[in-house]
């Protein structure tokens, strides 16, 4: 067993030294589960289940969840009715009205033949009055001078509903912050309940064009939250034996990170000097 330590220890260590600064005070490790039970190759998910929802966590603690619609109709996800519960307990929708823009310039010192002519524009999005009569009179990109600014922006908005196709999938319209950790309390959640820390992804679909919706709510705790101190300046070797006691199953969880840093927890905060993270997948089907 200190032997299998051992080389778990030097596996991880290999990777964070070969980050530029080895002046850590303490190791971080963080990991998260679901509630219900993962799918295994001996028992996969039912061949019955018409959704199926797969979630990753990346290094800044983002949530990313791409959905699977397991049927032969079309799947339509209510955006305005899902959601993300973060560890700090804010919903926020995955469908957020506000229309953004994304807006290239492009300076040339030859004169451009098209023209972008404002004025519809200002008709698109119903200005009018004095506004509206003087962007008529004014375009962009056919001027008489030496220089010439072509401007083409993108206006997007999220669809309340989106549909994915038979037997296809697709990306949810966003990735949500899980939160932070409200202090650095060292625990081993045996399960949900014994953990102080979780958050909730509800997908809200329908497979019968609308007409009835159905929810898929996915739990989430944090696993384990471990700080062990370096002792010696710059050698985490013994940190990682002791982690790797403490949590002889530390890297076999899902999604993990074991980051190093002076002063500050790794992903769940987004800061760390150095981090080596598993970036697994977490499943939930119905």
């Amino acid at each position: 067993m200190k032997i299998y330590h051992f080389l778990l220890g030097c596996c991880v260590a290999a990777c964070l030294f070969s980050c530029k600064t080895i002046q850590n005070e303490s190791i971080t490790y963080y990991s998260i589960r679901t509630r219900h039970a993962q799918p295994t190759p001996e028992s996969p998910i039912p061949d019955a289940a018409k959704i199926a929802v797969s979630y990753q966590v990346d290094e800044e603690g983002k949530l990313t969840a791409t959905v699977f619609n397991r049927t032969d109709e079309i799947m339509m996800i209510d955006q305005t009715l899902s959601f993300l519960v973060d560890m700090d307990g804010k919903s926020t929708s995955y469908f957020d009205p506000t229309v953004r823009t994304t807006t290239v310039t492009d300076v040339n010192s030859a004169t451009r033949g098209g023209s972008l002519n404002l004025g519809a524009v200002a008709n698109a999005f119903g200005i009018g009055g004095a506004v509206g009569t003087l962007a008529k009179g004014i375009n962009l990109g056919g001027a008489n001078t030496n220089t010439t600014a072509v401007t083409n922006s993108t206006y997007i908005a999220d669809q309340p509903k989106v549909s994915i196709g038979p037997r296809g999938s697709g990306i949810m319209s966003k990735t949500f912050s899980i939160g932070t950790l409200p202090n650095q309390t060292d625990f081993s959640a045996h399960n949900y309940e014994s953990s102080p820390y979780h958050f909730t992804v509800c997908i809200t679909y329908s497979t019968d064009e609308g007409k009835t919706f159905q929810k898929l709510v996915s739990d989430f705790y944090i696993n384990a939250y471990l700080r062990i101190a370096v002792r010696e300046h710059g050698k985490m070797n013994n940190a990682l034996l002791e982690l790797f006691q403490r949590k002889p199953d530390a890297v076999n969880e899902k999604i993990w990170e074991l980051s190093t840093t002076p002063d500050h927890p790794g992903f769940l905060s987004g800061k760390s000097d150095c981090k080596k993270i598993c970036t697994g997948v977490l499943y939930d089907y119905q």
